[in-house]
C-alpha cells in the first residue's frame, strides 16, 4: 500500500463496519419471534438456541457476525480518533477549514451516534437479564444522543456560518452531494433519539426525546433541499466529480433513517397518544415510498458510478468507504419493508418460500456490500502497521 495521508472521511470506515452489525441484527428483529418486547433480547436468542436445528445454528453465526462487525467499528472508531486529533494540528486542516471540504469533519459525530446504537445492539442481544432494565437505561440513551447532537450541531453552525460569511465558496465546484454528509449527520442523531421517544415509559423521556428527534430532522430535509438545487446545477453543467462519486448514494442512508425514525415517531404517537395499535396500511405506504426512493436512487448511481469506472479505479482516501453504508442501509429499509409493509398487511407469511424470495435482493446487496468492506480493508487498511503509515500533515 501506498503512503496515503489521513482524511476526517476515514471515520466511515468505523461507520461501515457498525452499520454492517445493525443490518446482520435486522434477521433477529425480524425472523426471530419477541412478542413481549419491541426488540429482540437475550432471552429470544437462547430460546431459539435451546430449539436446536437450524434455527440454533443461525443465531450462532448471526451472533458472530455482529460480534466481529462491533470489534472492528470500535478498532477502526479507535485509531479514527488518535488520528482526527493529529489531524487537527496540522497545515491540511487549518486550509479545509471555511471550505466547502470542511463537512467532512460531520463524519466524526455520525460515527459517534452509530456507536451507539451498536453498543445498545450489543448489550441487549449479548447481556443476561440488561434488557429487563432497559428502562432505567433508556433516559441515558437520550443523554448520550443529545450530547453527541449538540457537538454536530455546534461543529456544522460552526461550519456553515464560516463558508456564509466568507463568500468564497465556487458553487459551480460542487458537482456533488457532500454536502447531504451534515444531514447524514443528524439523521443518525435523530433515529437515535427516536428510540427512547418510542420505547420509554418514562414521560419526560418520551417527550424530550420526540421534541429532540423532530428537531433534528428538520435540519436534515432542511440541509437536503438548501443544498440539493445546488449540487443538481453543478452537476448537470460539469458532470459527477469522480473524487466524490460515492456522494452519490448519499440519500439512500438519510432515506432508511428517515423511514425508521418515522417507524419510531409513529408508534410512540399511536401507543402513548392515541392509545391504538400502529396503522399497517399506512407503514405500507411510507415505507415503500422511501424504499423504492432509495432504489431508484441505487440505480441511477450505480449507472454514474459504473460510467466513471469508480468500482474499479477509486482515489485513494476515505471517500470509497461511503459506499458501505448505502449499501447497509438499503438492506435495513428493505427489511423493514418487507415485514412492516408486507407481512404485517398480510401479504407475505413469514418463513414462507415466497418470503425469502423477498428478502434475497437484500441479502445479495448485504454480501456485495461485505465484499467492498473486505476490498477497502485491504487496499487502504489492510494491517494496523499499514495503518500507522497514513500520514496526518
Amino acid at each position: 500500500m501506498s503512503k496515503q495521508t489521513y482524511h476526517p472521511l476515514y471515520f466511515l470506515s468505523a461507520l461501515g463496519n457498525g452499520g454492517l452489525a445493525v443490518s446482520f441484527f435486522m434477521y433477529f428483529m425480524f425472523l426471530i419471534p419477541h412478542p413481549d418486547s419491541p426488540l429482540p433480547h437475550f432471552n429470544h436468542l437462547r430460546e431459539t438456541f435451546e430449539g436446536g436445528g437450524i434455527p440454533a445454528i443461525l443465531v450462532v453465526l448471526v451472533s458472530l457476525v455482529i460480534i466481529g462487525f462491533s470489534a472492528n467499528h470500535f478498532r477502526l472508531l479507535a485509531w479514527n480518533i488518535r488520528s482526527f486529533r493529529k489531524f487537527k494540528k496540522s497545515d491540511r486542516y487549518s486550509k479545509m477549514k471555511g471550505t466547502p471540504g470542511e463537512v467532512a469533519v460531520m463524519a466524526e459525530p455520525l460515527t459517534y451516534a452509530m456507536s451507539v446504537n451498536v453498543l445498545f445492539i450489543l448489550g441487549a442481544l449479548f447481556v443476561p437479564g440488561l434488557w429487563s432494565n432497559v428502562q432505567s437505561l433508556l433516559p441515558f440513551a437520550l443523554i448520550a444522543f443529545l450530547i453527541i447532537g449538540g457537538y454536530a450541531f455546534t461543529r456544522y453552525v460552526q461550519y456553515i456560518a464560516s463558508v456564509m460569511v466568507s463568500g468564497q465558496v465556487d458553487v459551480e465546484n460542487m458537482n456533488q452531494f457532500g454536502q447531504f454528509l451534515g444531514a447524514f449527520s443528524f439523521v443518525m442523531v435523530a433515529v437515535g433519539l427516536a428510540s427512547p421517544a418510542a420505547m420509554s415509559k418514562i414521560q419526560w423521556v418520551s417527550v424530550s426525546a420526540t421534541i429532540a428527534s423532530i428537531f433534528f430532522m428538520t435540519l436534515v430535509w432542511g440541509i437536503i433541499l438548501f443544498f440539493a438545487g445546488m449540487s443538481l446545477r453543478a452537476i448537470f453543467s460539469k458532470g459527477f466529480a469522480k473524487a466524490s462519486a460515492p456522494t452519490i448514494w448519499l440519500p439512500i442512508p438519510i432515506l432508511t433513517l428517515t423511514g425508521i425514525t418515522f417507524v419510531r415517531l409513529n408508534s410512540m404517537v399511536s401507543h402513548r397518544l392515541l392509545e391504538t395499535e400502529v396503522n399497517a396500511a399506512f407503514m405500507l405506504i411510507v415505507l415503500g415510498i422511501l424504499f423504492m426512493g432509495s432504489t431508484a436512487v441505487g440505480l441511477i448511481g450505480y449507472s454514474v458510478l459504473r460510467r466513471l469506472d469508480y468500482f474499479r479505479n477509486q482515489p485513494e482516501g476515505g471517500a470509497s468507504f461511503g459506499l458501505i453504508c448505502p449499501g447497509v442501509a438499503y438492506v435495513v429499509l428493505g427489511m423493514f419493508f418487507v415485514h412492516w409493509g408486507l407481512v404485517q398487511n398480510g401479504f407475505l407469511t413469514v418463513h414462507t418460500w415466497m418470503h425469502y424470495i423477498a428478502l434475497s435482493p437484500l441479502v445479495f446487496i448485504q454480501f456485495k456490500t461485505i465484499q467492498w468492506v473486505v476490498k477497502l480493508s485491504s487496499t487502504h487498511l489492510s494491517s494496523a502497521a499499514e495503518k500507522s503509515t497514513l500520514k496526518v500533515a
